[in-house]
């Protein structure tokens, strides 16, 4: 994983919804990046290049819907239906994956 990649999925991810990509911070090995779809709702996007980490996350109204990270090098989600658990999976989410099951629950549940 490469911060360049990162960047340029969520890039692609943000043309296709529609939705305003927001740099907010970026070094040699780390990106924090917000996907807006609006004023209290966004999808925010971490990625650490040494520890191999993408951490992808549903917030509305400063609190956390649904996400997909990891944890002492394990990847778990925070299901849309229980945000505070923790379900360990074996594989990583990509950003186009997360996207689009979060906008597939939104409209389900009417929020955008």
């Amino acid at each position: 994983m490469e911060i360049n990649r990162i960047l340029e999925e969520a890039n692609a991810v943000a043309e296709k919804y529609n939705l305003k990509l927001v740099e907010i911070d970026r070094t040699d090995n780390i990106i924090s990046l917000k996907l807006i779809i609006d004023n209290e709702l966004f999808i925010q996007i971490y990625g650490n290049v040494e520890k191999d980490k993408l951490n992808l996350t549903l917030i509305f109204k400063q609190r956390r819907l649904c996400g997909y990270d990891s944890e002492g090098g394990k990847y778990h989600c925070h299901p849309f239906d229980s945000p505070d658990r923790h379900i360990f999976v074996d594989n990583k989410k990509s950003i186009q994956e997360f996207v689009e099951e979060s906008m597939e629950f939104l409209e389900e549940n009417e929020l955008l």
